[in-house]
């Protein structure tokens, strides 16, 4: 393993991975799915700007989330 690259790290891309793998085939079988979460979850980030207490990690998750499904999307649709 490299020095510069933690354990944890190369866990979580590993299953970062696998979840991007089963949304692209979950996509092929339901079309739309990927689309319906992004909705669900850009939704879910708006009404968590109204909350004072969700500072940047929060905001960071919901980006993420949203980065990741559209990396799903644009795979399934490939």
């Amino acid at each position: 393993m490299p020095d510069d690259v933690s354990e944890a790290t190369i866990k979580a891309q590993a299953y970062s991975y696998i979840m991007l793998c089963l949304l692209q085939r979950l996509e092929r079988r339901e079309p739309g799915l990927i689309h319906d979460l992004l909705d669900g979850i850009k939704a879910d980030y708006e009404a968590s700007k109204t909350h004072a207490r969700n500072g940047p990690p929060v905001s960071l998750i919901f980006e993420e989330a949203i980065s990741f499904l559209a990396r799903a999307k644009q795979g399934a649709e490939s």
